[in-house]
Order: C-alpha cells, then sequence, then structure tokens
C-alpha cells in the first residue's frame, strides 16, 4: 500500500529528528578554539575553505586541489611512472623531467591566473510501472572555471562558462578583514546562498526551491566569517539572470555554525515577482559526523498567497575505506499541503568511489513514490556518471 501524505512527512519527521538528536548530543562535547556538503561535514570545513565562491560550488581553491589530490582520492596515480616496470622504478633509472618535477597539479598558470574545471556524463535507465524502460545517455554539465587574482586575497575576477559558453556566473570579489575575520562582497551574476548545496539538482530541497546549479542572479552578496560562524546575505533582482521586470528585490540570507564535528544552520529568501505576489522559502539544515558514518538533513517550506509546500532531505553517508563513500538518501516532496495524498518521496543508494585525484564515479539505484496516476513519479531509475575535474 503507497503511504499516505501523513505518513510519508511522520517519516520524514523521524528522520530528521534523529539528525537533530545526533547534533544536540554532539554539541554538548567541548567545542574547539566546500567540496559536497558531505564532504564539508566530514572534514569539518566551511564551504569557503575549498571554493573561490565562498558559498560553495564552481571552482576549488588551491587548499582544495591539495585535499582531493592527498586526502580524497582511492588512488594517486602519478603519470610519471606509468609504463615503468619495477625494475625502473626508482628516481635513478626513471628521473624526473627537468619541466616538471611533480605529478601534483594545481590548475595555476601563474600566480595571478588559475582554472578549474568539471564534466560529467551520465547514463540513466529509467523504468516507470507497467511501462517499457528508456535509457539515456547525458552530457550533463560541462563547467570552466576562470580566476584572476588581480590583487591577491584582496581582488578577485571570477568566471563561470557553463554549457553552450554561457557565463552561468561572472563576478567581481572583494575580500578583507573586519575585527581579525574575514569578510567579502561581490557583484555579479552568482549562485544564491541557499540551504545545502547538494550535488543532485534533482533533490527536492533543490529543484522544489529553484537554488539549482542552473539557477543564478544578479546582484551583490556581503559575507562575514567570524571562528566558527558563517554568515551571507545577497540583494539580488529575484528574476534569475533575466532582465529585471519591477522594483521589488530578492533578499537571500543563510547563517551556519561550523564544528569540526557537525554543522547546523538555517536560510530564508523572500521575493515578490512582477504581478506583486510575494514567495517565502525557509530551511533548517544540519549534519554531523560520526566516525566513518556522516549524517545529514534539511527541511523546510515554500510559500506564497496561494500554496503552501514543505520538503526535506535525509542523508547517510559511509566511508566504506579511502576514496569510496556509499550513500543513503531519502527525499520528501508535498506540492500543497491543502490536496490529500499529493506527497512525493525518493529513496537512492548510491556508491561514490574517487578512482584517481581527476576521477570520480557515481553509481546509483532511485525508487521513486508519487501519486498512482502519475507513472513518472514512481520509476524506478538506475544511473551511472562519470566525473573528470580539476
Amino acid at each position: 500500500m503507497r503511504q499516505t501524505r501523513e505518513g510519508a512527512l511522520r517519516s520524514a519527521i523521524r528522520l530528521v529528528g534523529a539528525l537533530s538528536a545526533g547534533l544536540a548530543i554532539t554539541a554538548g562535547s567541548s567545542p574547539t578554539a566546500h567540496a559536497e556538503p558531505y564532504l564539508a561535514i566530514q572534514e569539518g570545513y566551511k564551504c569557503s575553505k575549498c571554493h573561490v565562491n565562498m558559498t560553495g560550488g564552481g571552482k576549488r581553491t588551491d587548499f582544495a586541489n591539495v585535499y582531493v589530490q592527498t586526502r580524497l582520492t582511492a588512488t594517486f596515480l602519478d603519470w610519471r611512472r606509468i609504463g615503468a616496470s619495477e625494475e625502473a622504478s626508482d628516481d635513478e633509472k626513471n628521473p624526473l623531467k627537468a619541466d616538471s618535477q611533480s605529478s601534483f597539479f594545481s590548475g595555476r598558470v601563474n600566480d595571478f591566473i588559475a582554472l578549474g574545471g568539471d564534466f560529467r556524463v551520465l547514463f540513466e535507465r529509467n523504468k516507470p510501472p507497467s511501462t517499457a524502460a528508456t535509457e539515456t545517455f547525458n552530457q550533463r554539465k560541462h563547467n570552466l572555471y576562470l580566476e584572476i587574482n588581480l590583487i591577491p586575497d584582496r581582488v578577485t575576477f571570477y568566471q563561470t562558462l557553463a554549457e553552450g559558453g554561457d557565463a552561468r556566473e561572472i563576478m567581481g570579489l572583494l575580500k578583507g578583514e573586519l575585527l581579525g575575520e574575514p569578510y567579502y562582497v561581490k557583484a555579479g551574476q552568482f549562485f544564491l546562498p541557499f540551504g545545502l548545496r547538494l550535488q543532485d539538482d534533482t533533490a527536492f530541497t533543490r529543484s522544489a526551491t529553484g537554488f539549482t546549479y542552473g539557477t543564478t542572479d544578479v546582484g551583490i552578496e556581503t559575507g562575514y566569517e567570524p571562528g566558527p560562524w558563517a554568515l551571507h546575505l545577497a540583494y539580488t533582482n529575484g528574476t534569475g539572470s533575466s532582465i529585471e521586470t519591477n522594483r521589488a528585490k530578492r533578499v537571500t540570507g543563510s547563517l551556519a555554525y561550523v564544528h569540526t564535528m557537525f554543522r547546523l544552520g538555517g536560510s530564508y529568501s523572500t521575493n515578490k515577482d512582477a504581478q506583486k505576489v510575494r514567495t517565502q522559502i525557509a530551511s533548517l539544515h544540519g549534519g554531523v559526523q560520526l566516525g566513518r558514518v556522516g549524517l545529514l538533513a534539511e527541511g523546510g517550506y515554500i510559500e506564497n498567497p496561494t500554496t503552501e509546500q514543505r520538503f526535506a532531505i535525509a542523508e547517510i553517508n559511509f566511508l566504506v575505506r579511502r576514496g569510496h563513500n556509499l550513500k543513503f538518501t531519502y527525499d520528501y516532496y508535498d506540492p500543497s499541503i491543502a490536496v490529500f495524498e499529493n506527497a512525493r518521496e525518493r529513496y537512492s543508494v548510491v556508491y561514490e568511489p574517487f578512482l584517481n585525484q581527476f576521477t570520480q564515479v557515481r553509481l546509483g539505484v532511485r525508487e521513486n513514490r508519487g501519486i498512482p496516476q502519475n507513472a513518472g513519479q514512481n520509476a524506478l531509475l538506475a544511473f551511472g556518471e562519470l566525473h573528470l575535474f580539476f
């Protein structure tokens, strides 16, 4: 029997509640004086530790490049040794090339210019009930990143070139210190600082709210990160990257407390469209690392004068061994709390090995559950993805 909306919501509440209890227990311990969210939680990092865009996503920092090639990957593939026999593996018999003394790749052209990139190819097999399966290859994402440090650690030009050569992000970054703690101001076109920056744009917390890697907005943003805190506030057109349609502006903010073992935060966004209809979106999110097991969750609502929606996600990441992650995810979405039994759910299992310092593979199965009349909402999805990055 298909789960009712109330039953599904209770399941989501239990999962989020279990995570919240874990957070509370961890928060009671004594405190000490990026990448996908599960990795940031695993290491206790803020997004700005690993990304040029301080709220996450896009080009990796120099630190992140070092981290990926020395700690994250299952195997560091030394190109200098490819094809060398065991007898000729020492430096005397197989000397380093004079123009390259290291296999480490930084993406830096010089002290002022750096490049980065992501390339993903996805294969999906989608099987709705009582319908033949479809199989599809999709070049899901390819981005090139350009970082120009006009004044190192102070003034930066940053641009993301996405599919079709479009400038998905293009901005100027000004950085400094306030009371000895880092702050920044950025202006241009960028992703808004809302919620957990999950890699999967199809997750309900991303697709339903509209805060995806395919959606940017134009305006200004400022952030301040004193100690374990991270505060971000954006003031933008509210029309994505399209032309402004009214005098109103979108306000989006996030606040997070980041500990070495857990993080806890919230986000809020409000926007009025050209018809003067105001939409508010809010969420609470957090995560905790318990040995090899990492938990994260986010839940919130979308509200306007005619509709009220609910969304949630709970995720368990198990570090099988270095470079090998096993992910279990539960998604919940109610597109209208006024309509009975129209909630949707997704159950996913994903294996994510980092094969070497530039290659990740994702293999997964996802069961979708929705209203019985919609076969697409009840499909079984199997997928594989190749991800090249630098």
